[in-house]
């Protein structure tokens, strides 16, 4: 972490801003009320500065440059259209919220039905679209948008059927845990399908890069639940639909209703469960052990820090790293061993600069959420401090399980984050809250502590890794 100039600069970054977001509670007991609204003006403008700093852009290219010049304005554009989910349900659900809590399902407050469904979802989706991009995946080199669009509307159908029952996976624990009624279950289980339907619509957006359409699906699902709230299956439908209009012509495939082998569907939906475990499962474990009572606008804007910084990595930084990639491919291909090496080293400091850089966005974007949130709910602060720098871990140990999958050691990935799901069913069972979210935390710098050691061990020599490890293994 400390080898170049770069990597010293972004570690110290990443140090100084944890000391200070372990100090924010101790400020927030010290400070007089009137002054905490300063602390959390404080917090709001970092907010501000770090995004204005994402939205530039940057590069992580070549080993000379200054990692940090800006690309081009698309790179802000991409990222603001990406982050469109989280800037249209940050804004929608906190205004028709009084209006679901005057509504119930077989007895039990919609607001619950819903905030269930939001964050079983996430997770839900991380297994439910897996398999898609092994069917696609053949055709994306070519970045071929129609050939992909055939190939995913004639195994989509039956992907859908398959999929379902991942639903049921969830809906068992829930229905344990609340003791909801059969009407209530039912409409989780009904909402949790629609947003598969959605969530896999949206893979070929994301494929082609497609933000505005990205952008368009999440701006329909708002202005439904915005005017809506209380239909509940009209979110996601109105946002599939989008993206079924988006297919035209290519919606006839359908008809081949294309079976994907259940052993590889089957492996790539417990590769999903267990990469998306690691962001996603605390929120659904917190859930099931307070049945929903939980500090739910602390919680969520304390993860916000760790999600941006996850998508900033993905559309800003990760397709440097794909290029480079390709680039070592090229050369391996067609260059002599000395230019060989100059490209797998270039690579190696293109990967590393971008988690390091990830790393930092993400612990300084920590240190802003937890001043706000201190500031403005001063109660809660030691919580939004646990909840916040666990998050960070969560985020930093699926973004090297990312990178460990990316080269081929999908395994040591899927144990990495095994251990972390055990931990967290573990820490909830048996802790509060803040106990839960400390035990994760510590448990988390350690296990991301071995998957930085092993993600170094390989892509200290990408070629071999990547490539060679393949050729010599017949």
């Amino acid at each position: 972490m400390v080898h170049d100039a770069y990597s010293r600069r972004r570690t110290a970054v990443i140090a100084m801003a944890l000391l200070l977001t372990a100090l924010v509670p101790t400020a927030v007991d010290s400070l007089a009320r009137p002054n905490l609204t300063f602390l959390a003006a404080a917090g709001a403008l970092l907010v501000l500065g770090v995004v204005a700093v994402m939205m530039r852009g940057g590069t992580t290219g070549m080993v000379g440059d200054d990692p940090d010049s800006p690309v081009s304005s698309r790179g802000g554009v991409n990222l603001l259209l990406y982050l469109s989910p989280v800037i249209f349900l940050n804004i929608v659900f906190p205004l028709v919220s009084p209006r679901m809590a005057e509504s119930s399902i077989g007895g039990v407050q919609m607001t619950y039905v819903v905030l269930a469904s939001s964050i079983t979802v996430p997770w839900l989706a991380q297994a439910a679209c897996m398999p898609a991009y092994r069917a696609i995946g053949g055709l994306m080199a070519e970045r071929d948008m129609d050939r992909i669009t055939r190939r995913f509307c004639e195994v989509w159908p039956a992907m859908f059927l398959q999929t379902l029952p991942l639903v049921g996976l969830f809906a068992v624990p829930l229905w344990l845990a609340t003791g909801w009624s059969a009407q209530a279950m039912g409409a989780y289980l009904v909402l949790c399908g629609a947003h598969v339907l959605f969530v896999q619509s949206l893979v070929l957006a994301n494929v082609g890069e497609r933000r505005g359409l990205w952008a368009l699906a999440w701006g329909s699902y708002a202005v439904a639940l915005a005017l809506a709230p209380t239909l509940w299956i009209l979110p996601p439908m109105l946002a599939a639909a989008t993206q079924l209009a988006a297919m035209g012509k290519h919606l006839v495939h359908v008809r081949s209703f294309e079976r994907l082998g259940h052993r590889s569907f089957a492996g790539d939906v417990v590769r999903g469960l267990l990469l998306g475990s690691v962001l996603w499962a605390d929120k659904f474990v917190l859930f099931m052990v307070t049945e929903g009572t939980f500090q739910v606008v602390v919680v969520f804007m304390a993860m916000l820090p760790a999600v941006l910084a996850y998508n900033f990595y993905f559309v800003n930084l990760a397709p440097n790293v794909d290029r480079a990639v390709a680039g070592l491919h090229r050369a391996i291909e067609r260059e002599p061993l000395p230019v060989l090496a100059s490209h797998s080293t270039l690579l190696s400091h293109i990967v590393d600069r971008a988690v390091l850089r990830t790393a930092a966005v993400g612990m300084v974007l920590t240190l802003a959420a937890s001043m706000l949130l201190g500031g403005l709910r001063p109660e809660h602060a030691l919580l939004a401090v646990a909840v916040s720098v666990a998050s960070w871990t969560f985020m930093m140990l699926t973004l090297l399980g990312y990178e460990l999958d990316y080269i081929g050691e999908k395994i040591t990935a899927q144990v990495l984050s095994a251990a972390h799901l055990l931990v967290c069913v573990l820490a909830f069972t048996t802790l509060g809250a803040n106990g839960a979210y400390g035990a994760l935390l510590v448990a988390d710098l350690a296990l991301a502590a071995v998957a930085w050691a092993l993600y170094k061990r390989h892509w200290v020599q990408p070629e071999y890794t990547l490539f060679w490890r393949h050729a010599t293994s017949w």
